[in-house]
């Protein structure tokens, strides 16, 4: 492999372990994967996640920094998508192996 492949492969790795690290947290991969489905408020993720809400914040917002999600205000609510079509991809990936067992 010539040294410039070499660095594109390293770059892929870094960037697929930094991923893995910010899905590491079960709340925030089920948070992509409900997202994955539709934008959600923050009210209707609270419904369907029942977490509580300081809690989820935090791991909104570390999600939307990272660039995984995207956020849009209407009036007082705040709306989430996922702004990621790679981490989505990766996200129904796992569901998908871990939903069928061998």
């Amino acid at each position: 492999m010539s040294r410039q492949g070499e660095q594109e492969s390293e770059r892929v790795f870094r960037v697929a372990a930094d991923l893995f690290g910010l899905l590491s947290a079960p709340i925030r991969l089920r948070i992509v994967c409900v997202l994955g489905d539709a934008e959600m408020s923050v009210r209707q993720l609270l419904d369907t996640l029942a977490v509580n809400q300081p809690n989820l914040s935090q791991h909104l917002a570390t999600l939307y920094r990272a660039g995984v999600l995207a956020r849009r205000r209407a009036g007082s609510q705040v709306y989430y998508r996922v702004a990621s079509d790679r981490v989505l991809l990766l996200c129904q990936a796992v569901q998908d192996e871990l939903s069928n067992p061998p």
